[in-house]
């Protein structure tokens, strides 16, 4: 007796950063707002941004423990909360234990910075790459989501998932399924083509995979994917290089 089984769907992986989330953008305002503009080397556009073109250096903090509450005098003057030109207040003295310092390495400032201070501002708060991306979005979803099994997919640490997930929420995603990685073989292991900008991913397709670039200023010297370079999903609509990829029948 001969059964009929279905063929499996081509895996198809959408890159988040870059994408559908303009993250740089986000991250070089904030960059500004923390270090100043004339810390910027060059205004580009980088997908690395621990790179030099955004110096991170090493820095030395005060850091300041409270005393026990027995130990602190019962007399403080409210007026000596106020903070002078340095931050600092009159009561800080009886408040406060003796300063330590604490030296942090470039990275460690930079991880603060991209994963501590500004995590939401950067990861949640992003626009996506151009107005009316989600609805574009929707559409290739919606008219590909019988031909292949889409997986969105974003290198992202303890910190900023959540701020991640917010941004996704956003955007009104209809896609199903989602994957928040720490290497690149996270993804190969998952997909038959990825749709990506990053150089990491365009320079080292393994063997049976197949990559989608996005053409962006950064991977110019990069891999050239698949197809003919095009700027965003949006362009993979109506397609025939990638119809072709995906073995997409078009209703008659």
């Amino acid at each position: 007796m001969e059964t009929n089984q279905l063929k499996p769907k081509l895996r198809v992986g959408i890159d988040v950063n870059e994408v559908l989330r303009a993250r740089w953008l986000q991250f070089d305002r904030f960059y500004a707002q923390e270090f100043g503009d004339d810390e910027i080397t060059e205004a580009t556009y980088i997908y690395d941004f621990y790179n030099g073109v955004y110096p991170f250096k090493e820095t030395t903090e005060v850091i300041k423990e409270l005393k026990e509450p027995e130990d602190m005098p019962d007399d403080i003057n409210p007026l000596d909360y106020q903070l002078n030109e340095d931050g600092e207040a009159n009561a800080d003295f009886a408040l406060f234990k003796t300063a330590k310092t604490k030296t942090l390495t470039a990275r460690e400032v930079y991880n603060r910075f991209m994963y501590e201070d500004y995590v939401f501002e950067i990861h949640g708060n992003a626009p996506i790459m151009y107005r009316q991306m989600d609805l574009h979005v929707k559409e290739f979803y919606e008219k590909y989501r019988d031909t292949v099994e889409f997986t969105v997919f974003s290198k992202e640490n303890d910190f900023s998932r959540p701020s991640t997930l917010f941004f996704l929420s956003k955007t009104l995603s209809r896609f199903p399924k989602y994957h928040f990685i720490e290497t690149n073989d996270e993804v190969w292991n998952n997909v038959d083509v990825f749709i990506t900008t990053d150089p990491e991913f365009l320079d080292l397709v393994p063997e049976g995979k197949m990559v989608i670039k996005l053409n962006r200023p950064y991977n110019e010297k990069s891999g050239k994917g698949s197809i003919t370079p095009v700027l965003h999903i949006h362009d993979l609509f109506d397609n025939e290089e990638f119809e072709k990829i995906i073995k997409y029948n078009k209703p008659e």
